[in-house]
Protein backbone atom coordinates (compact mmCIF):
# COMPACT_ATOMS: atom_id res chain seq x y z
CA UNK A 1 0.00 0.00 0.00
CA UNK A 2 1.06 3.88 -0.34
CA UNK A 3 1.05 5.91 2.40
CA UNK A 4 -1.14 8.82 1.54
CA UNK A 5 1.90 11.22 3.11
CA UNK A 6 4.37 10.49 0.19
CA UNK A 7 4.78 12.39 -2.89
CA UNK A 8 3.71 9.37 -5.17
CA UNK A 9 -0.04 9.27 -3.15
CA UNK A 10 -0.11 12.85 -4.28
CA UNK A 11 0.69 11.80 -7.67
CA UNK A 12 -2.11 8.97 -7.51
CA UNK A 13 -4.53 11.39 -6.20
CA UNK A 14 -3.92 13.63 -9.21
CA UNK A 15 -4.41 11.28 -11.57
CA UNK A 16 -7.74 10.36 -10.20
CA UNK A 17 -8.82 14.49 -9.99
CA UNK A 18 -7.08 14.47 -13.81
CA UNK A 19 -10.21 12.37 -14.80
CA UNK A 20 -12.69 15.23 -14.75
CA UNK A 21 -10.31 17.58 -16.59
CA UNK A 22 -9.67 15.23 -18.86
CA UNK A 23 -12.95 14.42 -19.81
CA UNK A 24 -13.54 18.00 -19.82
CA UNK A 25 -10.73 19.65 -22.55
CA UNK A 26 -9.78 16.79 -24.42
CA UNK A 27 -12.44 16.43 -26.51
CA UNK A 28 -12.71 20.72 -26.95
CA UNK A 29 -11.20 20.32 -30.45
CA UNK A 30 -13.54 17.81 -31.66
CA UNK A 31 -16.64 20.50 -31.22
CA UNK A 32 -16.73 21.76 -34.80
CA UNK A 33 -16.31 17.93 -35.80
CA UNK A 34 -19.24 16.72 -33.75
CA UNK A 35 -21.94 19.18 -34.46
CA UNK A 36 -21.44 18.52 -38.24
CA UNK A 37 -22.03 14.91 -37.24
CA UNK A 38 -25.10 15.40 -34.89
CA UNK A 39 -26.45 18.32 -37.48
CA UNK A 40 -26.40 20.83 -34.55
CA UNK A 41 -25.53 24.53 -33.89
CA UNK A 42 -22.46 25.34 -31.43
CA UNK A 43 -24.94 26.47 -28.77
CA UNK A 44 -26.17 22.66 -28.58
CA UNK A 45 -22.73 20.64 -28.86
CA UNK A 46 -21.44 23.14 -26.09
CA UNK A 47 -24.12 21.80 -24.02
CA UNK A 48 -22.92 18.87 -23.50
CA UNK A 49 -19.94 20.87 -21.32
CA UNK A 50 -22.80 22.08 -19.33
CA UNK A 51 -24.43 19.23 -19.05
CA UNK A 52 -20.78 17.05 -17.92
CA UNK A 53 -20.57 20.41 -15.32
CA UNK A 54 -24.49 19.97 -14.04
CA UNK A 55 -23.73 16.53 -13.51
CA UNK A 56 -20.26 17.11 -11.68
CA UNK A 57 -22.34 19.48 -9.73
CA UNK A 58 -25.25 16.92 -8.69
CA UNK A 59 -22.59 14.13 -7.94
CA UNK A 60 -20.55 16.40 -5.51
CA UNK A 61 -23.44 16.83 -3.13
CA UNK A 62 -24.17 13.17 -3.13
CA UNK A 63 -20.73 12.24 -2.75
CA UNK A 64 -19.32 14.08 -0.07
CA UNK A 65 -22.13 12.63 2.83
CA UNK A 66 -21.48 8.60 1.45
CA UNK A 67 -17.59 9.40 1.56
CA UNK A 68 -18.00 10.42 5.81
CA UNK A 69 -20.09 7.82 6.00
CA UNK A 70 -19.13 4.82 4.01
CA UNK A 71 -15.00 6.14 3.68
CA UNK A 72 -13.49 7.54 0.47
CA UNK A 73 -11.91 4.26 -1.44
CA UNK A 74 -15.49 2.73 -1.75
CA UNK A 75 -16.80 5.53 -3.31
CA UNK A 76 -13.85 6.02 -5.51
CA UNK A 77 -13.82 2.90 -6.98
CA UNK A 78 -17.40 3.08 -8.34
CA UNK A 79 -16.79 6.48 -9.37
CA UNK A 80 -14.09 5.63 -12.02
CA UNK A 81 -15.88 2.33 -12.78
CA UNK A 82 -19.26 4.85 -13.65
CA UNK A 83 -16.55 7.11 -15.64
CA UNK A 84 -15.76 4.02 -17.79
CA UNK A 85 -18.96 3.56 -18.46
CA UNK A 86 -20.09 6.49 -19.34
CA UNK A 87 -17.01 6.93 -21.85
CA UNK A 88 -18.04 3.94 -23.51
CA UNK A 89 -21.73 5.46 -23.84
CA UNK A 90 -20.04 8.69 -25.51
CA UNK A 91 -18.33 6.90 -27.96
CA UNK A 92 -21.28 5.27 -29.22
CA UNK A 93 -23.49 7.29 -29.24
CA UNK A 94 -25.59 7.72 -32.49
CA UNK A 95 -27.66 11.23 -31.32
CA UNK A 96 -26.86 14.47 -29.47
CA UNK A 97 -29.31 14.03 -27.06
CA UNK A 98 -27.74 9.97 -26.02
CA UNK A 99 -24.32 12.14 -25.86
CA UNK A 100 -25.94 13.96 -23.21
CA UNK A 101 -26.85 11.47 -21.27
CA UNK A 102 -23.85 8.94 -21.09
CA UNK A 103 -21.68 13.13 -20.65
CA UNK A 104 -24.07 13.11 -17.47
CA UNK A 105 -23.27 10.20 -16.44
CA UNK A 106 -19.50 10.34 -16.72
CA UNK A 107 -19.72 13.63 -14.75
CA UNK A 108 -20.98 11.14 -12.02
CA UNK A 109 -17.96 9.57 -11.87
CA UNK A 110 -15.81 12.13 -12.49
CA UNK A 111 -16.80 13.62 -9.41
CA UNK A 112 -15.69 10.91 -6.65
CA UNK A 113 -12.37 11.81 -7.82
CA UNK A 114 -12.50 15.54 -7.72
CA UNK A 115 -14.14 15.59 -4.37
CA UNK A 116 -12.47 12.70 -2.71
CA UNK A 117 -8.81 13.38 -3.46
CA UNK A 118 -9.17 17.17 -1.70
CA UNK A 119 -10.93 15.36 1.26
CA UNK A 120 -8.49 12.69 1.53
CA UNK A 121 -5.62 15.33 1.40
CA UNK A 122 -7.78 17.09 4.30
CA UNK A 123 -8.12 13.90 6.35
CA UNK A 124 -4.05 13.19 6.17
CA UNK A 125 -2.67 17.10 6.45
CA UNK A 126 -3.41 20.01 9.03
CA UNK A 127 -4.43 23.06 6.65
CA UNK A 128 -0.73 24.76 5.95
CA UNK A 129 0.22 21.51 4.56
CA UNK A 130 -3.04 20.61 2.95
CA UNK A 131 -2.74 24.23 0.69
CA UNK A 132 1.01 23.08 0.12
CA UNK A 133 -0.54 19.68 -0.92
CA UNK A 134 -3.38 21.01 -2.63
CA UNK A 135 -1.14 23.11 -5.06
CA UNK A 136 1.18 20.85 -5.84
CA UNK A 137 -1.15 18.54 -6.97
CA UNK A 138 -3.11 20.93 -8.87
CA UNK A 139 0.18 21.21 -10.51
CA UNK A 140 0.31 17.24 -11.64
CA UNK A 141 -2.91 17.30 -12.06
CA UNK A 142 -2.82 20.30 -14.93
CA UNK A 143 -0.29 18.53 -16.93
CA UNK A 144 -2.90 15.88 -18.25
CA UNK A 145 -5.38 18.80 -19.29
CA UNK A 146 -2.58 20.69 -20.57
CA UNK A 147 -1.94 17.66 -22.75
CA UNK A 148 -5.56 16.17 -22.99
CA UNK A 149 -6.40 18.66 -26.40
CA UNK A 150 -3.22 17.90 -28.36
CA UNK A 151 -4.05 14.26 -28.01
CA UNK A 152 -7.34 14.48 -28.80
CA UNK A 153 -6.61 16.89 -31.44
CA UNK A 154 -4.41 14.02 -32.87
CA UNK A 155 -6.55 11.23 -31.99
CA UNK A 156 -9.25 13.28 -33.90
CA UNK A 157 -7.79 14.12 -36.79
CA UNK A 158 -6.24 9.93 -37.37
CA UNK A 159 -9.74 8.07 -35.75
CA UNK A 160 -12.30 10.26 -35.51
CA UNK A 161 -13.84 11.87 -32.58
CA UNK A 162 -15.61 8.85 -30.93
CA UNK A 163 -11.75 7.92 -30.24
CA UNK A 164 -10.71 10.03 -27.76
CA UNK A 165 -13.82 8.84 -25.45
CA UNK A 166 -12.23 5.25 -25.83
CA UNK A 167 -8.70 6.82 -24.34
CA UNK A 168 -10.75 8.60 -21.64
CA UNK A 169 -12.48 5.03 -21.07
CA UNK A 170 -8.88 2.86 -21.15
CA UNK A 171 -7.19 5.84 -19.23
CA UNK A 172 -10.41 5.60 -16.07
CA UNK A 173 -9.67 1.49 -16.15
CA UNK A 174 -5.86 2.13 -15.65
CA UNK A 175 -6.59 4.70 -12.79
CA UNK A 176 -9.51 2.46 -10.90
CA UNK A 177 -6.65 -0.46 -11.37
CA UNK A 178 -4.28 1.34 -9.50
CA UNK A 179 -6.23 2.82 -6.72
CA UNK A 180 -7.75 -0.65 -5.85
CA UNK A 181 -4.40 -2.12 -5.39
CA UNK A 182 -2.38 0.90 -3.77
CA UNK A 183 -4.42 3.22 -2.50
CA UNK A 184 -5.12 3.08 1.67
CA UNK A 185 -8.54 4.42 3.22
CA UNK A 186 -7.85 7.89 4.87
CA UNK A 187 -10.79 8.21 6.93
CA UNK A 188 -10.95 6.27 10.09
CA UNK A 189 -14.33 4.68 11.22
CA UNK A 190 -14.69 6.81 14.57
CA UNK A 191 -14.85 9.57 12.72
CA UNK A 192 -17.38 8.73 10.12
CA UNK A 193 -20.27 10.47 9.74
CA UNK A 194 -24.34 9.45 9.92
CA UNK A 195 -25.94 9.52 6.75
CA UNK A 196 -29.40 10.50 8.49
CA UNK A 197 -31.28 13.11 5.61
CA UNK A 198 -31.43 15.92 8.69
CA UNK A 199 -27.90 15.22 10.07
CA UNK A 200 -26.63 15.48 5.95
CA UNK A 201 -28.81 18.99 5.55
CA UNK A 202 -27.31 19.98 9.03
CA UNK A 203 -24.00 19.73 7.82
CA UNK A 204 -24.70 21.58 4.67
CA UNK A 205 -26.43 24.45 6.26
CA UNK A 206 -23.30 24.67 8.49
CA UNK A 207 -21.36 25.18 5.89
CA UNK A 208 -23.12 27.39 4.19
CA UNK A 209 -23.53 29.62 7.08
CA UNK A 210 -19.58 29.76 7.75
CA UNK A 211 -18.74 33.08 6.64
CA UNK A 212 -15.26 31.70 5.46
CA UNK A 213 -16.21 29.14 3.71
CA UNK A 214 -18.97 31.34 1.50
CA UNK A 215 -16.10 33.71 0.94
CA UNK A 216 -13.39 31.07 -0.65
CA UNK A 217 -16.32 28.84 -2.27
CA UNK A 218 -17.89 31.92 -4.25
CA UNK A 219 -14.72 33.35 -4.93
CA UNK A 220 -13.00 30.06 -6.43
CA UNK A 221 -16.55 29.44 -8.21
CA UNK A 222 -16.33 32.66 -9.83
CA UNK A 223 -12.32 31.89 -10.78
CA UNK A 224 -13.62 28.60 -12.25
CA UNK A 225 -16.51 30.51 -14.26
CA UNK A 226 -13.74 32.71 -16.05
CA UNK A 227 -12.18 29.50 -17.16
CA UNK A 228 -14.90 27.16 -18.86
CA UNK A 229 -15.96 30.39 -20.22
CA UNK A 230 -12.70 30.30 -22.25
CA UNK A 231 -12.89 26.01 -22.38
CA UNK A 232 -16.68 26.65 -24.11
CA UNK A 233 -16.11 29.44 -26.44
CA UNK A 234 -12.19 29.19 -27.65
CA UNK A 235 -12.94 25.85 -29.94
CA UNK A 236 -15.20 28.02 -31.90
CA UNK A 237 -13.78 31.46 -31.64
CA UNK A 238 -9.97 29.56 -32.52
CA UNK A 239 -10.85 27.18 -35.00
CA UNK A 240 -13.98 28.76 -36.93
CA UNK A 241 -12.92 32.51 -36.62
CA UNK A 242 -9.81 32.34 -36.36
CA UNK A 243 -9.10 29.45 -38.65
CA UNK A 244 -6.84 27.49 -36.07
CA UNK A 245 -6.58 23.84 -37.86
CA UNK A 246 -8.22 21.62 -35.21
CA UNK A 247 -4.95 19.66 -34.50
CA UNK A 248 -3.35 22.72 -33.26
CA UNK A 249 -5.80 23.82 -30.93
CA UNK A 250 -4.35 21.83 -28.33
CA UNK A 251 -1.17 23.50 -28.59
CA UNK A 252 -2.52 27.21 -27.78
CA UNK A 253 -4.71 25.40 -25.16
CA UNK A 254 -1.27 24.03 -23.49
CA UNK A 255 0.00 27.60 -23.10
CA UNK A 256 -2.94 28.52 -21.19
CA UNK A 257 -2.86 25.02 -18.96
CA UNK A 258 1.37 25.78 -18.35
CA UNK A 259 0.42 29.22 -16.70
CA UNK A 260 -1.92 27.76 -14.56
CA UNK A 261 0.52 25.10 -13.70
CA UNK A 262 3.49 27.74 -12.85
CA UNK A 263 1.04 29.83 -10.82
CA UNK A 264 0.20 26.52 -8.67
CA UNK A 265 4.03 26.35 -8.37
CA UNK A 266 4.70 30.01 -7.26
CA UNK A 267 1.53 29.57 -4.92
CA UNK A 268 2.89 26.64 -3.13
CA UNK A 269 6.87 28.32 -2.82
CA UNK A 270 5.06 31.66 -1.71
CA UNK A 271 2.58 30.16 1.17
CA UNK A 272 5.02 29.92 4.31
CA UNK A 273 6.08 33.33 3.32
CA UNK A 274 3.44 35.44 2.84
CA UNK A 275 0.24 33.54 3.39
CA UNK A 276 -2.79 32.47 1.74
CA UNK A 277 -4.54 35.98 2.25
CA UNK A 278 -1.89 37.97 0.06
CA UNK A 279 -1.37 35.03 -2.43
CA UNK A 280 -5.52 35.17 -3.20
CA UNK A 281 -5.42 39.29 -3.79
CA UNK A 282 -2.50 39.08 -5.92
CA UNK A 283 -4.35 35.99 -8.08
CA UNK A 284 -7.51 37.72 -7.86
CA UNK A 285 -5.27 41.17 -9.49
CA UNK A 286 -4.12 39.13 -12.33
CA UNK A 287 -7.45 38.04 -13.36
CA UNK A 288 -9.09 41.42 -12.97
CA UNK A 289 -6.07 43.01 -15.12
CA UNK A 290 -6.14 39.87 -17.57
CA UNK A 291 -9.80 40.56 -17.99
CA UNK A 292 -9.93 44.52 -18.97
CA UNK A 293 -6.69 43.47 -21.16
CA UNK A 294 -8.99 41.22 -22.88
CA UNK A 295 -11.90 43.07 -23.35
CA UNK A 296 -10.32 46.38 -24.11
CA UNK A 297 -8.28 44.37 -27.39
CA UNK A 298 -11.14 42.47 -28.58
CA UNK A 299 -12.97 45.90 -28.29
CA UNK A 300 -10.72 47.83 -30.19
CA UNK A 301 -10.49 45.30 -33.13
CA UNK A 302 -7.47 43.25 -32.64
CA UNK A 303 -9.56 39.82 -32.81
CA UNK A 304 -6.44 37.73 -32.73
CA UNK A 305 -5.15 34.45 -31.56
CA UNK A 306 -2.57 36.67 -29.15
CA UNK A 307 -5.34 39.00 -28.06
CA UNK A 308 -7.26 35.73 -26.84
CA UNK A 309 -4.87 33.46 -25.62
CA UNK A 310 -2.21 36.30 -23.76
CA UNK A 311 -4.97 37.73 -21.34
CA UNK A 312 -5.94 34.29 -20.73
CA UNK A 313 -2.33 33.51 -19.77
CA UNK A 314 -2.59 36.21 -16.89
CA UNK A 315 -5.98 35.02 -15.94
CA UNK A 316 -4.42 31.61 -15.31
CA UNK A 317 -1.56 32.23 -13.63
CA UNK A 318 -3.95 34.26 -10.94
CA UNK A 319 -6.13 31.07 -10.89
CA UNK A 320 -3.39 28.85 -10.28
CA UNK A 321 -2.19 31.03 -7.37
CA UNK A 322 -5.25 31.47 -5.64
CA UNK A 323 -7.26 28.29 -5.85
CA UNK A 324 -5.14 26.21 -3.87
CA UNK A 325 -5.37 29.03 -1.16
CA UNK A 326 -9.10 29.22 -1.55
CA UNK A 327 -9.73 25.41 -1.68
CA UNK A 328 -7.60 25.00 1.52
CA UNK A 329 -9.60 27.87 3.26
CA UNK A 330 -13.20 26.86 2.43
CA UNK A 331 -12.07 23.79 4.14
CA UNK A 332 -9.91 24.53 6.60
CA UNK A 333 -13.29 24.94 9.35
CA UNK A 334 -14.68 21.47 8.62
CA UNK A 335 -12.31 18.63 9.53
CA UNK A 336 -14.68 16.67 10.84
CA UNK A 337 -16.72 16.73 7.69
CA UNK A 338 -14.28 17.58 4.92
CA UNK A 339 -16.18 15.17 2.61
CA UNK A 340 -19.03 17.11 2.85
CA UNK A 341 -18.01 20.32 2.53
CA UNK A 342 -15.78 18.97 -0.27
CA UNK A 343 -18.85 18.13 -2.05
CA UNK A 344 -21.13 21.20 -1.02
CA UNK A 345 -17.51 23.23 -2.69
CA UNK A 346 -17.80 21.78 -6.17
CA UNK A 347 -21.33 22.11 -6.24
CA UNK A 348 -20.60 25.53 -6.14
CA UNK A 349 -17.83 25.26 -8.82
CA UNK A 350 -19.00 23.07 -10.97
CA UNK A 351 -22.40 25.10 -11.28
CA UNK A 352 -21.13 28.25 -12.18
CA UNK A 353 -18.80 26.67 -14.50
CA UNK A 354 -22.09 25.07 -16.39
CA UNK A 355 -23.49 28.70 -15.81
CA UNK A 356 -20.69 30.03 -18.04
CA UNK A 357 -20.19 27.14 -20.25
CA UNK A 358 -24.14 27.59 -21.43
CA UNK A 359 -23.91 32.02 -21.57
CA UNK A 360 -21.40 31.81 -23.72
CA UNK A 361 -22.52 29.22 -25.91
CA UNK A 362 -26.21 30.93 -25.89
CA UNK A 363 -24.37 34.30 -26.65
CA UNK A 364 -21.99 33.49 -28.92
CA UNK A 365 -22.69 35.40 -31.96
CA UNK A 366 -19.27 34.97 -34.44
CA UNK A 367 -17.58 37.25 -32.73
CA UNK A 368 -14.65 36.81 -29.18
CA UNK A 369 -16.78 39.34 -27.69
CA UNK A 370 -19.44 37.50 -25.89
CA UNK A 371 -16.44 35.03 -24.16
CA UNK A 372 -14.15 37.32 -23.39
CA UNK A 373 -17.13 39.50 -21.24
CA UNK A 374 -17.95 36.55 -18.84
CA UNK A 375 -14.33 35.86 -18.63
CA UNK A 376 -13.57 39.41 -17.83
CA UNK A 377 -17.14 39.69 -14.95
CA UNK A 378 -16.27 36.05 -13.41
CA UNK A 379 -12.67 37.54 -12.54
CA UNK A 380 -13.59 40.40 -11.42
CA UNK A 381 -16.73 38.82 -9.54
CA UNK A 382 -14.00 36.24 -7.89
CA UNK A 383 -11.66 39.25 -6.64
CA UNK A 384 -15.10 41.09 -5.38
CA UNK A 385 -16.66 38.68 -3.38
CA UNK A 386 -13.55 37.38 -1.75
CA UNK A 387 -13.33 40.94 -0.41
CA UNK A 388 -16.66 41.62 0.17
CA UNK A 389 -16.92 38.55 2.66
CA UNK A 390 -13.62 37.62 3.74
CA UNK A 391 -11.96 37.90 6.83
CA UNK A 392 -7.89 37.72 6.88
CA UNK A 393 -7.55 33.73 7.31
CA UNK A 394 -4.83 32.76 9.29
CA UNK A 395 -4.34 28.98 9.16
CA UNK A 396 -2.63 27.33 12.15
CA UNK A 397 -1.29 23.83 11.68
CA UNK A 398 -3.70 21.48 14.00
CA UNK A 399 -2.24 19.80 17.38
CA UNK A 400 -1.37 15.72 17.07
Amino acid sequence: MIKLTSPIAVVVLAAMVAMGPLATSMYLPAFPAMAETFGVGADRIQMTLSAYMIGLAIAQLLCGPLADRFGRKPLLLGGMALFCLGSVGCMFADSITVLFGYRFLQAFGAASGMVLAQAMIRDTFAPIDAAKKLAYMGSTTAIAPALAPVAGGALLVAFGWSSIFLALALYAALTLAVVGVGLPESLPHDRRQTLHPRTVAGNYLAALGNRAFLAHALAVSLMFAGHYGFMSGAPFVLIELFAVPEAHFGWYFLFVVAAFITGNLLGARLTARVGGHRLILAGGSLLVLAGILVVSLVASGADTVAAIIGPQVIYAIGSGMMMPQLIAGALAPFHHMAGTAASLLGFIQMGSAAASSALVGRLYDGTALPMVLVIALAGAGALGVYLSLAQRPVMVPEPD
